[in-house]
């Protein structure tokens, strides 16, 4: 007999979802964060590459699993497995952002930019569903495409990211037009605040940019061992996905809802709403006029975006 109740139709049953708090109001810093370091979450930058060797990532990265995706002459995406350099710089800056926040979280380089940190949208969806089908615990894309020819697939990704429990994290654009990605209801969206505390993030209450984290004129890791100062949001994101990749760490069981949940309730404007002390800023445009660090590598204008 054919079953005449509608597709997906459950029957009713109790259900106690242990994540360790009752509601929100009990979720405290010391709750989400204490005693963690991110130790047994995985994090995939989805970037230029990671440059493994850097001091201040050795032993974060893992090597083996790395993987690029790249478009050859026909149009055809080509997967390429194993270690490889970051071809640019911003991936590993993403990284040591995430890698400082959350030390034990191990990092997965997932390149899909070249050397002038473009690519082809292909190939960057190619290393997103790469990365979830691997079931990475968090994602990390400081970049987007700004191409609606290719809305729907990225969109129809998150979608699949966000039920099979990936937390994709997504820096908006530097410049106000729209791009992909980070538009979407199923990630979570950053974009600068004026901090300079790494641990200081907001909550944007103005969507769809959901957090605020620091993002100009930081200091990061670069290639080749280097250092160097960035501004753009492509810097904001990696500080959501290392704190994410914290929580995760002490709290495995958390889904992507209940994730983004946690740290808008921990947000330093959210905590501090009733002493009236801070109001949240927002900033999604190029900045310009930095100066680079003695030695650096550069100032980086955050945020590419593949074509």
């Amino acid at each position: 007999m054919t079953d005449p109740r509608p597709a997906w139709s459950r029957d009713s049953a109790m259900l106690r979802i242990d994540h360790g708090f009752e509601d929100l109001e009990e979720v405290s810093e010391e709750w989400a964060f204490a005693g963690a370091d991110g130790f047994g979450v995985r994090v995939a930058v989805i970037d230029s590459g990671i440059d493994a060797d850097h001091l201040d990532l050795i032993g974060a990265v893992d090597r083996e699993g790395a993987v690029m995706f790249g478009v050859d002459a026909s149009g055809e995406v080509v997967r390429t497995d194993g270690p490889h350099v970051d071809v640019f710089g911003h991936g590993t800056a993403c990284a040591g952002i995430i890698h400082s926040l959350a030390p034990g979280a191990e990092l997965t380089s997932v390149r899909v930019l070249g050397e002038g940190l473009t690519g082809k949208a292909a190939a960057f969806l190619a290393g997103l569903n790469w990365a979830i089908d691997e079931g990475f615990d968090v994602i990390n894309l400081s970049l987007g495409t700004g191409l609606r020819d290719w809305a729907l697939a990225f969109y129809e990704a998150c979608d699949r990211a966000y039920f099979s429990g990936s937390f994709i994290v997504t820096a908006a654009n530097n410049i106000q037009r729209a791009s992909f990605p980070s538009l979407f209801g199923t990630v979570a969206s950053v974009a600068c605040n004026l901090s300079k505390d790494p641990r200081r993030y907001h909550w944007n209450p103005d969507p769809p940019t959901e957090f605020l984290a620091p993002g100009i004129d930081i200091d990061v890791i670069w290639k080749d061992g280097g250092h160097s100062t960035g501004t753009g949001n492509s810097y904001a994101a990696p500080h959501i996905s290392g704190l994410a990749a914290q929580i995760l760490s002490k709290h495995p069981e958390l889904r992507p809802f209940q994730l983004k949940s946690v740290l808008c309730s921990l947000a330093v404007n959210v905590r501090d709403a009733d002493a009236g002390i801070e109001v949240p800023g927002r900033l999604s445009r190029m900045m310009t006029g930095m100066i680079p660090q003695a030695g650096n590598r550069g100032t980086v204008m955050g945020r590419p975006v593949a074509q």
